[in-house]
């Protein structure tokens, strides 16, 4: 397969809490996956794990046999995994044991270091292009996550080009995204292993991780600290728990040669200041229907105000202010058949471009990314905000934020904390995490009352609104959870 060398062979390739893999060891195992997937003769299988070596292994033996490879998320609520599942009719679920949500039942032990198999029968087949060999799912801009069919080739010519575009030999790197996330795939295990790196594989509680959420940031500098990776890849979150860990005294080691961030906006404010803590950051941009990594600064190249480079394997255009990209894009979306096979993708990215340097100026939509990368629409959350019948108006907001609120304008002003607080508890409970609603406001005036807050047909002028609230938002993130607006 491509990540064998005989140059490499003896070198540590994969590492996790409880086994390390030399390279040539690393072939056989992912062979020995390989075989025992060939005697089920399925096409689908989906993958359940923590960050582990295990979840490479079977990644990898999908791939040479081009099986197509389903990753699922540990952050989707039940009814995003249950879709997930049934949308790509899986024939097969592979999961770690000891992490198996209480609704996997039937399950059976494999031969691998405790992960179990859960057979799926389909009730139809899949309208899927052909060709792929990954299906990875969007955080869901919509409650429905959306699944961005991949080639093999389509995911291997980024990872070259990042491996090309960083050209860092033997790099170790230090996984701190959950697998499931296609820019961890990419830029975090095949760029490295192109280059003969060793890959360390944290576990969630290892990285201070509950679900897509850092829950403990000092297990998270102790775990960089104790493995001196040279290169990481961050959201924005993260790296802003880093540079708040330097301004106390942290001190990252000084093995690190090459940290990437991407997954929503950074700004130059805070890439300036972790440069002079020493954090060698270098903003980059991609989407899953790209296979990941788009543009990138590097050492060589970098631009605080730009998302960096095109990648060479990228065409780039733009049409009306918007971003078109050709080159590698996806084979379509999966049950989509009108979507199969484009030849550019239109981003809804606003964006300009001077040579080679891309810069992102804002979204055409109204999807939030919050600081952790995730995506949402908010009309999705609003709706069922809506549907309670309290309220005559909501916003939601969490654009570049660690966590989602909303502004609310209830039907009557009298409207007790005691049951806004009740209905937000009863709606997170069926979100998934990165879209659960942490804060809110209640708006003493309706929207219809602010000038330029809302159209003569009703829709909601979203950045008017927000400016309006913008201090009473920023107070929000502090220790109190609700105010009057």
């Amino acid at each position: 397969m491509w990540f064998e060398s005989s140059t490499w062979s003896a070198r540590i390739a994969l590492i996790d809490q409880h086994q390390s893999l030399t390279y040539k060891q690393l072939a056989e195992a992912v062979a020995a996956r390989r075989d025992w997937l060939a005697s089920l003769q399925v096409e689908r299988v989906a993958l359940c794990m923590d960050n582990q070596v295990e979840w490479v292994l079977f990644d990898l033996a999908c791939q040479s046999l081009s099986i197509c490879c389903i990753p699922v998320p540990a952050f989707f609520s039940v009814e995003q995994r249950q879709h997930t599942l049934a949308s790509s009719a899986v024939e097969v679920l592979l999961m770690d044991q000891s992490l198996a949500p209480e609704d996997y039942v039937n399950t059976r032990p494999t031969p691998f270091n405790g992960i179990s198999a859960q057979t799926h029968y389909p009730k139809r087949t899949p309208q899927i292009p052909h060709g792929t060999h990954k299906i990875t799912f969007t955080s869901g801009t919509t409650g429905t996550p959306k699944g961005v069919c991949l080639s093999n080739d389509n995911q291997l010519t980024v990872a070259r080009s990042l491996a090309d575009a960083v050209a860092l030999d033997a790099p170790k790197h230090l996984c701190l995204l959950p697998l499931a996330t296609l820019l961890e795939n990419i830029a975090g295990i095949y760029a490295p292993l192109l280059r003969g790196g060793c890959v360390y594989l944290a576990s969630a509680s290892e990285r201070g991780f509950s679900g897509s959420r850092l829950v403990d940031p000092s297990a998270l500098l102790q775990l960089i600290q104790v493995q001196q990776p040279s290169t990481l890849i961050l959201v924005p979150e993260l790296l802003s728990v880093l540079v708040a860990a330097c301004a106390k005294g942290w001190q990252a080691p000084t093995s690190l040669t090459f940290i990437a961030v991407g997954g929503g906006k950074v700004s130059a404010q805070l890439l300036s200041a972790a440069h002079e803590f020493g954090l060698p950051v270098y903003q980059g941009y991609g989407l899953s229907e790209c296979a990941s990594v788009v543009a990138l600064n590097t050492p060589k190249a970098t631009h605080l105000e730009c998302v960096g480079k095109v990648l060479p394997h990228n065409q780039l255009r733009v049409e009306n202010q918007q971003l078109i990209i050709s080159g590698n894009v996806f084979l379509g979306y999966l049950n989509q058949p009108e979507s199969f096979y484009p030849t550019s993708f239109a981003t809804g990215d606003l964006a300009s471009l001077e040579g080679d340097w891309l810069s992102i100026t804002g979204r055409q939509k109204n999807i939030i990314i919050n600081s952790f990368g995730r995506n949402l629409s908010p009309e999705w959350i609003e709706a069922e905000l809506l549907a309670t019948q309290l309220f005559r108006h909501v916003l939601v907001f969490g654009d570049a934020l660690p966590s989602c609120g909303v502004i609310l304008v209830p039907h009557q002003p009298t409207l007790a904390t005691d049951t806004i607080e009740h209905v937000l508890t009863k709606l997170n409970q069926h979100l998934p995490d990165y879209a659960q609603l942490h804060h809110y406001l209640v708006a003493k005036t309706p929207f219809e009352q602010l000038p330029g807050a809302i159209t003569q047909t009703g829709k909601l002028i979203r950045n008017n609104i927000l400016a309006h609230y913008q201090s009473a938002i920023e107070s929000l993130y502090q220790p109190a959870i609700c105010q009057q607006a």
